[in-house]
Parts: C-alpha cells; sequence; structure tokens
C-alpha cells in the first residue's frame, strides 16, 4: 500500500527505523545473554543413537560443535553460544562389560544430587534402541532410581521406524509392566515419518522443566513449531500490555519511540524464539541485516498507516495514539512476524528448498498482506 507523506513525516518514519534497528539488537543480545539453559542428562549403552536424535531434535550435534568438559568419568556436559540448553552425555555402556555398576552407581548418583547442585540436571532423557524390542533389568534400574529422587524422566526409544508395529506394542507393554508412570516415546532420525514422537517428546521436556527453563528449551528444539508458536503468543501479550501501559492515556505521537522500543523487544524476543540465525547457512538473507530490516519496515507501515488513518497524528508533533492503537500497532506486528518464522521455520525443516525460495522472494508482500490482515482484525 502506498502512502503519500509529506517530507517531515518521511524524515521522521526513516528516524523511527533506524532506532528501530539499534533498539533491536541491543535487545536480542541483552536476552539472549539473560536466558538460563536447561541441562538434559542423555542416557544410553553403545550405539544407541543419542548423537542422531540430538542433531535431530536442535539441528546441531553439540558433542561435535560445542564445547566439551568432563564432570564425572562417565559424563561430559557439552554447550555451545548457538544453542541454549546444555547437554550432560552419558558414555556408552555394554551390557556384560563388568563396569555397569560403577557406571549405575555414578549418573544415578549425579542425576539425583539435583537439590544440592549449584548446575543441577533438570530432566533427562533415557534412550533405548527400539530395533533392540528390549528393556533390561540395567535400564529399569537406572530409570527406577532416577524417578524416585523426583527428577523427571522420559524413555526416548530410537530408531523406532525399524521396529514392526507388533513388536513396538510389546516393547511398550513390557516397559509399562516394569515403569508405569514413565512416558515412553518412539522416536526416528527420518524427516518423512515427521519423526515420529519426537515432537511429543519436546512437549514433555518444556512441561517438566522449571518456569524459568522452558522458552530456552523451547528455542533450541526445531521439531514442534507449535511450542514456538504458543510461547511468541505468550511474548506478545506480554508486550501488548506493555503497549497499553505506554499508551493507557493518550500519549504524544513525538513520543512514538516508546512504541518502537516496545516492538523491537518484542521482535527480537520472537526471533529468539524461533531461532532464525540457525538457519543463516540456508538463506544468506537472514545472517546479516535484512530480515531486521524487513522487520523495522513492517513497524514503520504501520506507523506511516497510522499517520495517514488519524489526521491529527499527522502533525507528528502534536497528534496522539490512544492505548488501544498502541496494542493494535504491537499485535498486528508480533503477529505477523511469529507467523512469518512459523511458516518459514516449516518450508525449511520439509527441505523443499523451491517452496523455501518462492516464500522469502515473497517476503515483502506477505508481512504488507498480514500486518494490514491482523491491524484491520485487531481493531475489529
Amino acid at each position: 500500500m502506498l502512502i503519500q507523506l509529506d517530507t517531515k513525516e518521511e524524515e521522521y518514519i526513516l528516524d523511527l527505523q533506524q532506532q528501530f534497528e539499534e533498539k533491536f539488537e541491543q535487545a536480542f543480545v541483552a536476552f539472549k545473554r539473560s536466558v538460563k539453559k536447561p541441562n538434559i542428562l542423555l542416557i544410553g549403552s553403545t550405539g544407541v543413537g543419542k548423537s542422531s536424535l540430538i542433531n535431530t531434535c536442535f539441528g546441531e550435534d553439540l558433542a561435535k560443535v560445542g564445547v566439551g568438559q568432563p564432570v564425572t568419568k562417565h559424563i561430559e556436559s557439552f554447550s555451545c553460544d548457538s544453542k541454549s540448553v546444555v547437554l550432560f552425555d552419558t558414555q556408552g555402556y555394554e551390557i556384560g562389560s563388568g563396569k555397569e555398576q560403577k557406571f549405575l552407581n555414578e549418573v544415578v548418583e549425579y542425576a539425583t544430587d539435583f537439590r544440592e547442585s549449584d548446575n543441577p540436571i533438570h530432566i533427562a532423557w533415557y534412550c533405548i534402541q527400539a530395533g533392540g524390542a528390549r528393556i533390561v533389568d540395567f535400564d529399569i534400574s537406572i530409570i527406577q532410581k532416577i524417578q524416585q529422587a523426583g527428577l523427571p524422566i522420559a524413555i526416548v526409544l530410537t530408531k523406532a521406524d525399524l521396529l514392526n508395529e507388533e513388536d513396538a506394542r510389546k516393547l511398550r507393554q513390557t516397559i509399562k509392566e516394569w515403569l508405569p508412570q514413565i512416558e515412553v516415546f518412539e522416536t526416528t532420525i527420518e524427516d518423512k515419518l515427521n519423526n515420529l514422537q519426537l515432537a511429543e517428546l519436546c512437549q514433555w521436556s518444556v512441561d517438566n522443566l522449571p518456569t524459568g527453563l522452558q522458552i530456552s528449551f523451547v528455542a533450541a528444539q526445531r521439531k514442534n513449531i507449535n511450542l514456538k508458536r504458543a510461547e511468541a503468543n505468550k511474548i506478545i501479550l506480554q508486550h501488548i500490555a506493555g503497549a497499553g501501559l505506554v499508551g493507557f492515556a493518550p500519549i504524544p505521537f513525538a513520543n512514538a519511540p516508546l512504541l518502537v522500543s516496545n516492538q523491537a523487544g518484542m521482535i527480537a524476543r520472537i526471533l529468539f524464539i524461533y531461532d532464525m540465525g540457525s538457519y543463516a547457512s540456508q538463506v544468506k538473507d537472514l545472517a546479516g541485516v535484512g530480515l531486521v530490516s524487513l522487520m523495522a519496515q513492517s513497524s514503520m507501515w504501520v506507523v506511516a498507516e497510522l499517520l495517514k488513518m488519524f489526521p491529527a497524528v499527522g502533525t507528528v508533533a502534536g497528534g496522539m495514539i490512544t492505548g488501544a492503537v498502541a496494542a493494535t500497532m504491537v499485535y498486528a506486528i508480533g503477529t505477523t512476524v511469529s507467523e512469518f518464522c512459523a511458516t518459514f521455520s516449516e518450508k525449511a525443516l520439509s527441505g523443499n528448498t523451491t517452496e523455501l525460495k518462492a516464500f522469502i522472494d515473497g517476503k515483502d508482500t506477505f508481512f504488507a498482506d498480514e500486518v494490514t490482515k491482523n491491524f484491520k482484525r485487531k481493531q475489529g
């Protein structure tokens, strides 16, 4: 939509856009530094497929790209700046090696000492290769001890696509007989099978993490986009409330930078949730300021639309914005950014590069259409 503005108004909007980009970068860096990372303990025998599981869930193998730090003889922690989780990986064990008891004692002691530790384990994933179609006494013993200590633990059946339906049913039945209160998730690295229950495992993890750590896990995982949408909606509601407070009483349009700062903070948090930086290698435009500029332009589009819709606002320095209008601005922009990120993520993860490229090429039209639609929807 082309909006006719006078020179003074155009200069004002350009100045707001520059302020937005500066505020965005500051807000993104500050927010990323502020979030705390959850500690996830991975347990499983040799060759169970833990690395493949992590790579599928988080988009990269933290054991390869992260910095490893031994914490015990059998446990090593891995973290990296690009992912907002810390993995505690146990060494693979082999039944019958004679070292099972030492492994069991050390892992259980470390996992269950979370109430006393300064850096506690928050949840545990116990990995069993589904292709073996069995759970052994050693597995049951570790899981029971961790469960009895009160640490949330789930059983993750890896390579479950290799198991036929009848064997899968029998394995689940056996597990439930011995461990009736433990959730079981079948997973695979096969995207064509939607990775089976990997998205559900992510939901379980969020549900069992402390509230302050949930946002970090949601951002790090890539397989449950609905989790990201839900978290983004919470952020949008928080910033709508902030915009309403800014404009609870009509505020001078000259104070629009207050709203710009609010929008920049909101968008920074939404982009963190969708982990958009992880797709930079797929789309060069995301590696630079292209995406940020697009967000800024969308924000300024709303400002320009307000100038046209409300003559009193058009004086720039003398106009007023009501709390309702300020909240509508935030809703329209936040909802559009979230849906853009969600759609982009889904297309990127599908592996269909043709569809992804077409979506990126049409991003300007997408933003103009979606912001307009959401702005009008919120106005009723």
